[in-house]
């Protein structure tokens, strides 16, 4: 393994064996004839891929895909069946929840064991304790034993040591969507502190925008193998599409939901309108007419940056085309007070009908949804015949003819 590969992925299968009963487990140990009573099941078959240092992999699939299954097998957790995994450097990763506190043990007492594990003298443990207290924010807690936390009490330390020990090599599975939207934010600014550092990160998460944003590179596992894998972007919209081709629609588990709050959102979306070009207001549409949707937004307190996207949908919840201000190569906005944001299409290609258009403002980082607004039915009408969504420039040919 050359030196600027610090994960090494080859040929990775891991098979189970299912079986029916205990009894059958017993008969098959024990059988002298080698008979078999188990069903193999390959959570994960000839995975291969290598993480270069200072990259950051993003691993994505639906749930039962073999993401903690490869992520334990990286952290030597669990032994592969067959194929191999070079490490090069420090691992430290936050996998299940509290996986290696002992729950009678005080979270002060967890600290110094797990960051032993991983490989701290005692007076290092003792120059960084009050930062990874810190960081938790689990305030007199830290004196109890952790039976007595909470699943985001729990997250919060879990992280806090993790990140605590400078890996070489930092792997997080979907554990921090368990934590508060305030601590998530906290980990997502230290996870993007390691990056800039040049260290190693594997992250898995059903937060598309979150792995677009963090990840350079990223791996699609389906049904156990590596579907795709490249360019972030690219292999997000391979899954995207699939997910689409196989429910009819979006994918809920990528969209997070709004917060539920009797408090009045951190960002409030207050208007949406359609304007023609010269700002008049628009109660319909012309096909191919020039279009600006405007958004007007008010945030009460001091600034706060995140992220504008807009969706366009049919009626039955299609969506027809979707954009952020982040994928559009933006930096955050910089929400204050009552402001104005419009998105400008010069020539608006969609075919006759009703649409509906959703815009969302989300944190920078896209991790949290914190307020959204669906407009009043847009009716686009249309001089051509043509069915569909979107009307595309086309004539006919008839090469034989033409002999």
């Amino acid at each position: 393994m050359s030196e600027d590969i610090v994960i090494s992925i080859k040929n990775l299968t891991k098979t189970y064996k299912l079986y029916t009963s205990h009894a059958d487990r017993v008969k098959e140990t024990f059988n002298p004839f080698r008979k078999k009573y188990h069903h193999p099941f390959n959570a994960l078959t000839n995975v291969s891929f290598n993480v270069k240092r200072g990259e950051v992999l993003g691993i994505i699939g639906q749930n039962g895909s073999g993401k903690s299954t490869l992520l334990q097998i990286i952290c030597g957790i669990l032994q592969p069946t067959s194929g191999s995994v070079e490490i090069n450097g420090r691992i430290s990763a936050l996998l299940e929840l509290g996986a290696g506190f002992n729950p009678e043990f005080t979270g002060r007492q967890n600290i110094y064991i797990n960051c032993a594990i991983l490989g701290l003298r005692h007076e290092e443990i003792d120059a960084r304790f009050d930062d990874i207290v810190g960081f938790a924010d689990i305030g007199d807690f830290i004196g109890q034993p952790v039976r007595t936390y909470s699943s985001g009490m729990y997250v919060r330390l879990a992280f806090s040591i993790a990140v605590s020990v400078y890996p070489d090599v930092l792997i997080i599975d979907e554990a921090l969507s368990v934590g508060d939207h305030e601590f998530q934010q906290k980990c997502v600014d230290r996870m993007m502190e390691f990056r800039e550092a040049g260290k190693t990160i594997v992250f898995c998460s059903h937060s598309m925008y979150l792995i677009n944003d963090l990840c350079a590179k990223a791996v699609w596992l389906c049904n156990g193998r590596a579907r795709s894998q490249g360019k972030t972007s690219k292999v997000i919209s391979e899954y995207l599409a699939y997910l689409e081709g196989k429910t009819g629609k979006d994918d809920a588990a990528i969209d997070p939901a709004p917060v539920e709050s009797s408090s009045p959102p951190d960002i409030t979306i207050e208007d949406m309108r359609f304007l023609d070009d010269k700002g008049g207001l628009l109660e319909y549409v012309k096909q191919f007419q020039p279009v600006i949707f405007q958004i007007r937004t008010r945030r009460i307190g001091p600034p706060l940056k995140g992220h504008l996207s807009i969706l366009f949908e049919r009626p039955d919840g299609q969506v027809v085309f979707g954009t952020t201000t982040k994928i559009s190569g933006l930096k955050p906005v910089e929400f204050a007070g009552e402001q104005v944001m419009e998105l400008v299409i010069p020539s608006i290609p969609l075919v006759g009908g009703s649409y509906r258009a959703k815009v969302k403002v989300g944190d920078q980082h896209a991790l949290r949804l914190i307020h959204e607004l669906s407009s009043a039915p847009l009716l686009v009408e249309s001089d051509h015949p043509e069915i569909g969504m979107l009307w595309i420039e086309h004539h006919w040919r008839f090469p034989e003819a033409e002999e």
